[in-house]
């Protein structure tokens, strides 16, 4: 069982790997890096004869189909804007593949390669992190119990109290979230998607400690792109996703924002031409960061509403993830990369048998995936209508 992580050395891609070498039958990993020596310094942290270190620009087809070849799976953590390409190479290559979501757009087109995929044989799944991830599999087993579902809302709750030097601390991928802050969300309601402006859409939830109360906006994220059509047949009418960051972040990357350091679009400076982007993303990569104990928190959330029986029912599904001390890792890395790794394995072990490109909703064994999940203690509460929590 061969399984390919790419951009494995990264800060979510490690965490897959790590996953992926505690099960005794995947028996060959391959980290594979833009940073070959940040890959072999992942190996041989990680000390297990199953890995193996390789260069790769996905950029280069022919390279990186002469890596698939003859893979199982492979499992992308990479930045969205590289999947589509991957996803080519995967159809070629007869190599089944995951990613850790497409930012609503590029999973709609990974969705129009859906022949494609299932005439290679082969399954893509759209977004197999935390949210998008973990968010569609507590969707479905909402939907699971409903006759028709009205709406799905998927909301994300972040707090992140671990100390640090570094003036900003992004909870992942920064250029992603700077799409997030930058791009339109779109929220599907009535059979077509409405564009919204970027963080709008304030609401005040409240969510279980330590998040408690936050203010949650808008965000362009893949659960919007795939649910009206993965649910279709019940009836759904609304899809939206809020995430509500923690207020420091929020503040600090809203400020540079608005200063136009969310821009890609580059600028003269002394005569070089420099995208602000870019150059926020560096600064913030070369700050340094010192390795203390994590101490944050994500809420993963759906508040499903539907029918069942006859009667209207509200089932809210959520996961509370905490530090994994066991590994010493931050609950945003946990929840993003552990996911990864457990449909890599379900791929490969031909668990998962609806080929084609799909959201993990429609193709990825419910109870399969969360009993796995629980094993990093990342547990489903269920709380209906009346009340109870189930």
């Amino acid at each position: 069982m061969h399984i390919i992580v790419l951009g494995g050395a990264g800060a979510m891609g490690r965490i897959t790997v790590r996953t992926l070498v505690e099960y005794p039958d995947v028996d060959r990993i391959t980290i594979a890096d833009y940073n070959e020596e940040r890959a072999r310094e992942l190996a041989a942290t990680l000390g297990s004869s199953k890995l193996e270190a390789r260069q790769i620009d996905v950029n280069d087809e022919e390279r990186l189909c002469s890596l698939l070849r003859g893979a199982d799976v492979a499992l992308v953590a990479v930045d969205y804007v590289y999947n589509l390409p991957i996803l080519r190479a995967c159809i070629k290559e007869r190599v089944h593949y995951a990613d850790l979501g497409g930012l609503f757009h590029m999973s709609r087109t990974l969705m129009e390669l859906n022949a494609e995929a299932e005439a290679a044989g082969i399954t893509a799944v759209m977004g197999m992190g935390g949210t998008p991830g973990i968010t569609n599999m507590l969707a479905r087993l909402a939907v699971d119990e409903l006759e028709r579902v009205e709406s799905i809302k998927v909301q994300l709750g972040c707090v992140d109290t671990t100390p640090s030097s570094a003036p900003l601390v992004a909870p992942y991928s920064l250029r992603t979230i700077l799409d997030e802050f930058t791009k339109e969300p779109q929220v599907f309601q009535d059979g077509q998607w409405y564009p919204q402006r970027p963080l709008s859409g304030q609401e005040e939830l409240i969510f279980p400690p330590p998040v408690g109360r936050a203010t949650a906006v808008y965000s362009l994220h893949s659960e919007c792109a795939t649910f009206p059509v993965s649910f279709r047949d019940k009836g759904i009418r609304h899809v939206s996703f809020k995430i509500a960051f923690p207020t420091d972040f929020m503040t600090k990357l809203k400020f540079l924002v608005d200063l136009g350091f969310g821009s890609d679009q580059p600028i003269s400076i002394r005569g070089a031409s420099v995208s602000p982007r870019e150059v926020l993303t560096r600064l913030v990569e070369m700050a340094p960061v010192e390795e203390v104990e994590p101490q944050d928190c994500d809420v993963l959330r759906v508040v499903v509403n539907g029918e069942a029986g006859g009667q209207k029912v509200e089932i809210t599904n959520q996961v509370v993830v905490l530090p994994y001390r066991r590994w010493g890792v931050s609950a945003g890395a946990l929840d993003t990369g552990t996911p990864l790794a457990i449909v890599g394995r379900m791929l490969a072990r031909g668990e998962i048998t609806r080929r084609g490109t799909h959201g993990p909703e429609v193709c990825v064994p419910v109870e399969p995936f969360f009993r796995e999940l629980a094993r990093y203690d990342m547990h489903v509460f269920q709380f209906k209508a009346d009340g109870k929590e189930h």
